[in-house]
């Protein structure tokens, strides 16, 4: 707990330094603190299901962000405490497995080139990939959103068009199959499309992933979303393939759907099937939880739905939550309800100034 305060202050600390020496200019940082408090309730449907009260993906991130003079820009995600906060600070730095810094980029643009480098999401995409994780509901998520270490560290080179209305973007970093960036002499590299044309935004991408020496994963995800009104619909393909002691492929199917009445609700449901030929590529053996993290015996398949409320009459700050989701492994239906409050110091600190 005491590294936790330590680093903590010194984000506060130069931060407030940031807004002091911002005065006369417009490069003032944003520091938003982000809470997330939720009750997993269990309810078992068979005799082997779960039963039990956990306290989900309760947690504390931060993300601290801005600019410096008009080309350079930086940004910091940082996930201080968890269920689990131990491990976030055992993990420091490894490639295999996620620690309290999610992500530390620094980019610079010129025309409509920008240049990243630092420790950042892999350009796998897929809209289930797409939200913050302090904003995801977990229990209705693939195993490929909870087994991959999707950050790591590397650099990416991004265009986009004139019209803005597509971005192109390549990027070498390290593998998740990798101890320690770079030691472990394991990369993956990705080529990622992003466009918004009106009522459809697709998020495509080919992925090279080394698991060993000279061996890739080839990954291609499909990530589509359409706009209609108060109706979204968010729909992932994925399909990995691993030429290793046999003919290996994995393939992800999953789908939301999402209506919002008004600015203040939005009522979703969601459902997704992975299926596995041979051997579980992204799995790893671990104590059995409501998300299996191995799938070597058959298939996964997932459903339910959820409500997202916002309260406050500002905005979207404050979100509460309430899910519903099951799967063929757990034998059981986990509820979730909780809330998650983005607190922006910025705004608040220059309110008072």
């Amino acid at each position: 707990m005491r590294k936790i305060f330590v680093l903590t202050v010194a984000t506060l600390c130069y931060f407030c330094t940031c807004l002091q020496e911002a005065k006369a200019s417009d490069n003032v940082p944003t520091l938003i603190i982000s809470p997330r408090f939720e009750v997993n309730p269990y309810i078992p449907t068979g005799s082997e299901g779960i039963n039990g009260v956990d306290f989900g993906t309760s947690s504390l991130y931060t993300l601290f962000e801005g600019s410096v003079g008009e080309n350079f820009s930086y940004s910091m995600s940082n996930h201080w405490l968890s269920t689990d906060p131990k491990a976030l600070y055992q993990n420091a730095f490894r490639s295999d497995d996620v620690d309290f810094i999610d992500w530390l980029t620094l980019s610079y643009t010129v025309g409509r080139f920008t240049f990243t480098l630092g420790k950042d999401m892999l350009a796998i995409g897929g809209y289930e990939l797409d939200p913050m994780d302090v904003d995801q509901h977990p229990t209705l998520c693939s195993t490929f959103w909870h087994n991959c270490a999707i950050y790591q560290w590397g650099a990416k080179v991004e265009y986009a068009t004139k019209d803005e209305a597509s971005t192109l973007a390549f990027q070498a970093a390290s593998s998740p199959f990798g101890e320690f960036p770079f030691k472990s002499k394991l990369f993956s590299y990705s080529f990622i499309w992003y466009g918004e044309y009106g009522c459809f935004a697709p998020i495509w991408s080919a992925n090279l992933i080394e698991f060993e020496r000279g061996n890739f994963i080839k990954i291609a995800s499909l990530g589509n979303a359409f706009y209609c009104d108060n109706f979204s619909a968010e729909v992932d393909l994925m399909y990995k393939h691993l030429n290793y002691d046999g003919h290996n492929h994995e393939a992800t199917v999953s789908a939301k759907l999402c209506y919002a009445p008004t600015d203040k609700v939005e009522i979703f449901v969601k459902g997704g099937y992975e299926y596995r030929s041979a051997m579980d590529i992204f799995g790893y053996e671990d104590e059995f939880s409501f998300i299996p993290t191995d799938l070597s015996s058959r298939s996964y398949g997932f459903y339910g739905g959820g409500v997202n409320y916002y309260p406050l009459k500002s905005g979207k700050d404050l979100r509460l939550h309430a899910t519903i989701a099951s799967n063929n492994y757990a034998k059981s239906i986990a509820l979730s309800i909780g809330a998650t409050y983005h607190f922006n110091l910025t705004n608040l600190i220059c309110k008072h100034k």
